[in-house]
């Protein structure tokens, strides 16, 4: 289902960051999309709000 919402956002040219602390989420599944997504250029998990504002005004470049 995730991945069906990221979709949407990409197909509507939407750029967003998400950020807080996901070390604890241990699920493979999670991890990796988070992976994924993060290698992205549209959408990102990140730590704090300033990697997220700097994402997201690199993405736009």
């Amino acid at each position: 289902m995730a991945g069906e919402i990221l979709q949407k956002f990409i197909n509507y040219r939407v750029k967003a960051a998400i950020y807080g602390d996901y070390s604890r989420y241990t699920s493979k599944p999670l991890r990796d999309f988070i992976y994924e997504s993060n290698n992205g250029h549209d959408f990102f998990f990140v730590s704090t709000k300033e990697e997220a504002v700097q994402k997201l005004t690199e993405a736009r470049q």
